[in-house]
């Protein structure tokens, strides 16, 4: 299981030197099991993915804030007819899925129709994309703490498991839930975008602590949590100096980050 991460800022993408280590491509991480790749979201760094051609595609949706899925239509790969891709989210059905896709890539918002344009583009319902795959790798999901609602989801293939807790603003009553859903992990990727600190006036913002993190993993069954979703206009300079603090396991998401979990 290969685990590639494209795009780890949050909310909006950023571009300056100050922001060069860790990146500024908003939510986008890839990962190869057998002959699967899955996409989590198609935020900015989606255009650095490259398809596999003879894997079967797959890109899931958390939710469809903008950061989740601005980069759908700069992936020269989605406009190659020999690529089928399926696109799917727990979020909702297929239906639904494709309608609001084709809101926001289209019309006032988007210069081309993508959903009407690319017919390898393949929508489908959550259920149906889990039960039928052919590959071995087991994709669940988990309903997240967020504003509009998001899912988690969890790819397991070959007893390696890599946890995506996407936007989540963690609460004690999620615990149990989460530890559940987390156990025997390899990778965590954790929803980092503020601190303790931030949280005092970010109330309802929809997302977790880099300290809220940090306790979660020292509960739970796993081997490694990557911080990931950093806030905007947090420096490289800040994010060395929290990197630096963190307890063993646990380290800062960057653009470009690839584990191979063997």
């Amino acid at each position: 299981m290969k685990v590639t991460l494209h795009g780890c800022r949050g909310s909006i993408p950023v571009s300056a030197k100050e922001f060069i280590k860790y990146g500024g491509y908003t939510s986008c991480y890839e990962l190869r099991a057998g002959n699967t790749q899955v996409i989590l979201d198609t935020g900015t760094g989606f255009q650095n993915v490259s398809f596999q051609r003879d894997y079967q595609k797959v890109i899931l949706f958390s939710h469809l804030h903008h950061d989740h899925i601005q980069g759908l239509g700069f992936n020269s790969d989605i406009f190659n007819p020999s690529y089928n891709i399926e696109l799917s989210s727990a979020l909702c059905g297929s239906t639904e899925l494709r309608r609001k896709i084709q809101t926001y890539f289209s019309g006032s918002y988007f210069p081309l129709d993508l959903t009407n344009k690319l017919k390898n583009l393949k929508f489908k319902n959550f259920s149906a994309l889990v039960e039928n795959n052919k590959d071995d790798v087991l994709i669940e999901s988990l309903e997240m703490n967020h504003p509009g609602k998001a899912f988690g989801y969890s790819v397991t293939h070959e007893n390696k498991k890599l946890v995506y807790l996407a936007d989540n603003e963690f609460e004690p009553w999620q615990l149990t839930e989460l530890l559940n859903f987390c156990e025997n992990s390899n990778i965590i990727l954790w929803d980092g975008m503020f601190s303790d600190k931030d949280l005092i006036d970010k109330k309802g913002w929809g997302h977790s602590s880099i300290e809220q993190g940090a306790k979660f993993f020292s509960k739970v069954n796993c081997k490694k949590m990557l911080i990931t979703h950093h806030a905007p206009r947090r420096t490289d300079y800040e994010l060395d100096k929290i990197n630096s603090e963190l307890p063993d396991g646990i380290e800062l998401a960057c653009d470009g980050m690839t584990i191979e979990i063997k």
